[in-house]
């Protein structure tokens, strides 16, 4: 399944051609403004209000590179993710078997 909110960018002829190519993937229409259907809103409200909220960079350099190292981390972070998932309306994904 691949979420979208309608916009032209995920009907263009690169997005038909892969869905073409994978078909197990269908696309999902979501209403226009959907933040509690996409996990990546917990994500960056994470970073933002949790581990950058009293950060002060030096520059957008040592920014992204703070950004990038708790990402990293997070990837690490099985139970973590999983917390930020179920922040999320989105129910979590299991693997089919079989």
């Amino acid at each position: 399944m691949v979420l979208w909110d309608g916009g032209s960018n995920h009907q263009g002829p690169l997005i038909r051609a892969f869905l073409q190519r994978n078909r197990r993937l269908a696309l999902e229409r979501l209403p226009a403004y959907a933040p509690d259907l996409n996990p990546v809103e917990v994500v960056w409200s994470w970073l933002k209000y949790g581990q950058l909220a009293n950060y002060v960079p030096d520059g957008i350099k040592e920014l992204d590179n703070e950004i990038l190292d708790r990402l990293i981390e997070l990837r690490c972070d099985p139970n973590l993710l999983r917390n930020l998932w179920d922040g999320s309306d989105l129910p979590f994904p299991h693997l089919r078997t079989g």
